[in-house]
Parts: C-alpha cells; structure tokens; sequence
C-alpha cells in the first residue's frame, strides 16, 4: 500500500525544504491543469459565439446547472482532499487509501442523483429565467441533458484529480487532463459545424465534444487509479464514519458554493430585466474572469495540500510562513489581472463575441470587476488556508453572508441609484473586496491564537 501511494506522490516532502519553491513548483502543473478546465469552457464558447448570441445565452443558462454540479462536488472532494493530504503527511498510508476508496463511492452517488434529477426538471429549470424565447429554451435544454450524462465523468474526474495534489504530484493530473483537452480542441469544430456539410451538431456538438474529452480523462485516470492503489487485490471496504467526516468537513464550504450558484441564477434573474443580451455578457465576463479563479486556484491547490501535510505533520511554523508567502503570490496576480481587465476590456471581450450591445456591457464588466481582482485572489486563496487545516465553517460562513448581501446591494444599486446593470457588477466588485479584507485578518488571527497556545505551552513546561 505504501508503495502503491509513493509511486504516484511526489519525491518532493511539502514538509521540508524552501517554501516558495515547494508551492511554486506544486501550483505550476496545477495552475496549467486549471487552464486546461477552463479551456474547455472557452473553446466551447469561441466555437458556439460564431452559431450567434442565441447560442451564446443557451450555454450561459445551462451553465448555472454544471457550477451547481461543480459545488456539489465539493461535498466529497473537499473534506477527501483535506483528511488525504493530512494522513499522507503523518504517514499513515493506510487512512490514505481508505478515505480514497470511500471517495470515490460517495462521489458516484452524488453525482448519479444530481445527474438524473436535472435532467428529468431541465424545462422547468430553464423556464425560471423567464429568457421569453423558446428557441433558446430548446437550446439551453438539449445541452443541459448531454452535460448532465458526463457529471458522473466530472466527479471522478476532479476527485481523482484533488487526490493527486494532495498527495504532492501535481504533474500527472497535468499529463492526463492535457490529452483530454486535445481530444475536445479537435472535435469541436469537428461536432458543432460538421464536415463536408454532415454531422452539423451545432450547440449539442459542443457539448458531445466535452463529453468524449471527459470520457478520455476518465479512462487514463481509472489506469492510473489502480497505480495508486497498489498491485494488491483488496475488496473496497465502505466506512459510514468515513464518509461522514468527508462529508462533516466539506458540508460548510460545499453549502457555501451551491448558494452562491443559486445567488448566481438570482442575479441573472434579475439582469434579465435588461434582456438576454445581459445573461450573455455575464457568462462571457465569467469566463474571461475565469482566467483568475484558475490561476489562483492552482495556486490554492498547492496551499492545500501544503496546509494540510504540514498541519498533519504539527508543523504550525512553517504553516504560518507559507501562508504569508502564498498571500503576496496571489495578490501580485490579482494586481495583474487587474490591469489586465482596466486597460484593454474591449480588445477582450471581442474574442468571443462582436455583437455591439454585448460588447458595450462588457466592457463596463470587466472594468467594475477588474477592481476587486487582488482582494478575490485574497480570498479564494485564504479560504484554500482555512479548508487544508480542516476549519472550513469560518470560511464558509464569511462566504454565505457576503455573497447573499450581492441580491439587495445590487437591486439598491441597479433601480434606486439608477446605475442600471452596472449596479449589479458593483454589488458583485464590493462584496469581493470585503471577502478579501475580512478573510485575511481573520487568518492572521487565527495563525496568533496558535501562536499564543504554542508560547503558553513552553511555559508551561518551564
């Protein structure tokens, strides 16, 4: 079992050695494997914005329904993430293994619930945006249901992928997500406008073309999986209290993701007053601000695992210095992007689409966003610090509270200060710039109050 676990972790002890080395070259393959996630998501929507803003408006409202698959998945794959990394770092491998097999149980049921649910209520669901046109409707319908069959590929998928970054190697999840992302560059245009004028799929090619690309990180993955395993044939051993503590510790953060989905579809409810031209600027401005939760993201990977073996190893030092290091990462980035986002808004959003009123929305966008990018950076990566120690109620509950204050503020800012929908952007910017200043005095505090435990337990022994 050892064995079979060392051969997939890396050499490399997040225990020891330089800091801003070990997350640097951990969050690299992470950030990367990221953009590759994303990519499928851009790919998608470059290909789908030339079928025209209809297209573009379907996808943007079924993809409420995919981030909701993402934030249910957080229910296994956080609290797995958080007890594997910790298990590893105190070397009891064979914890490792159980929380694996379990894992992957819990996360196929999840998945297969969610999967048939919405596939069975897609109209209704659909129906809530109200967009007033049936085409579209029809449209959003038939790629939620495609989506939907591959959900069960998307929790393997990402679970198997957070294993192997708590475990250390970043790399392999690299390797294998790349080939299924060329996989889905290939059949794209391929699928959604056919070839010799056959086979011209259009919405529903996309989504069949992130499907087979999935199809294709799942069978690698399942190669891989038995590698981790060990060579030895043992029979899964299903554990109630297992899953109850996978569960227990990913609850807050997993509930703190599906209500902000569900803001998410409230906001768009409410910029729909301004017509689907809204819903479509949103989930392009989405996608380009994408580009920042990835990065950063892959950097909150390697924050995690590092919290977590270092937490499982009671190094609460090196837990404090890491997380100074990682906050001036993140917020540099933030601070680029920021640029990024104020200095060419237009030239961005006209990758994706050339529709004038589209673009004009846009660019309002992504300067009202822009201005929050370091103070999200902030958050999401601190939130990561919180979640790899196991205290994942403080982060969530910050979360929940803020996010939901997004629906008043921003019918404040829209209808009685008459900013229209660039109150919503406002409402969105504000909320994240409080997130990100809240979050990270509450670490600091956090990391003091350890400290003075440590200080009163040397003397103690004085």
């Amino acid at each position: 079992m050892k064995r079979g676990i060392q051969t997939l972790a890396t050499t490399r002890d997040l225990t020891k050695g330089n800091i801003r080395t070990s997350l640097v070259r951990l969050a690299l393959p992470l950030i990367a494997t990221n953009f590759i996630q994303t990519a499928y998501n851009l790919v998608d929507m470059f290909w789908i914005g030339k079928l025209g803003s209809k297209a573009v408006i379907a996808i943007g409202t079924a993809s409420f329904f995919i981030n909701m698959a993402f934030a249910l998945s957080a229910l296994v794959i956080t609290g797995a993430s958080i007890r594997i990394s910790q298990n590893f770092g105190s070397k009891q491998y064979d914890q490792v293994k159980h929380y694996i097999t379990n894992g992957f149980f819990l996360a196929f049921i999840i998945a297969i619930i969610y999967s048939i649910g919405v596939i069975l209520w897609r109209y209704p669901l659909i129906s809530f945006f109200k967009l007033g046109d049936p085409v579209i409707e029809n449209m959003a319908a038939k790629y939620l249901v495609i989506a939907m069959i591959g959900n069960v590929l998307l929790f393997a998928n990402t679970l198997f992928a957070n294993i192997l970054n708590s475990l250390g190697n970043s790399k392999l999840s690299f390797r294998i997500n790349s080939v299924g992302f060329m996989v889905n560059f290939a059949l794209d245009p391929l699928l959604i406008f056919g070839v010799a004028g056959q086979l011209q799929l259009g919405i529903e090619g996309a989504a069949y073309a992130t499907l087979i690309g999935r199809m294709v990180v799942f069978t690698l993955s399942i190669i891989k999986a038995k590698q981790l395993m060990g060579k030895r044939k043992e029979n899964i051993k299903l554990d109630g209290s297992v899953m109850k503590d996978m569960t227990g510790l990913g609850l807050p953060y997993t509930i703190q993701r599906v209500t902000f989905i569900a803001i998410g579809i409230i906001m768009a409810r409410i910029i729909s007053n301004w017509g689907p031209a809204g819903i479509g600027v949103q989930k392009i401005g989405l996608q380009i601000e994408s580009i920042s939760f990835m990065t950063i993201g892959g950097l909150n990977g390697a924050v995690i695992a590092f919290m977590g073996q270092n937490y499982g190893a009671n190094n609460m030092e090196r837990i404090r210095k890491g997380y100074k290091v990682a906050l001036r990462l993140s917020v540099i980035f933030g601070l680029i992007t920021s640029t990024l986002f104020l200095l060419f808004p237009d030239a961005i959003f006209r990758i994706f689409v050339t529709d004038p009123l589209i673009v004009n929305m846009g660019v309002d966008y992504l300067r009202i966003i822009g201005l929050s990018q370091a103070f999200m950076c902030a958050e999401i990566m601190t939130k990561a610090s919180f979640n790899g120690l196991g205290k994942t109620f403080r982060p969530a509950v910050v979360g929940l509270v803020f996010t939901a204050l997004r629906i008043p503020l921003a019918l404040y800012l829209a209808s009685y200060i008459g900013l229209a929908v660039n109150g919503i952007w406002w409402s969105i910017s504000m909320t994240s710039m409080i997130k990100g200043v809240l979050l990270v005095y509450l670490f600091f505090r956090y990391l003091h109050g350890q400290k003075c435990v440590v200080h009163a337990e040397s003397r103690k022994l004085e």
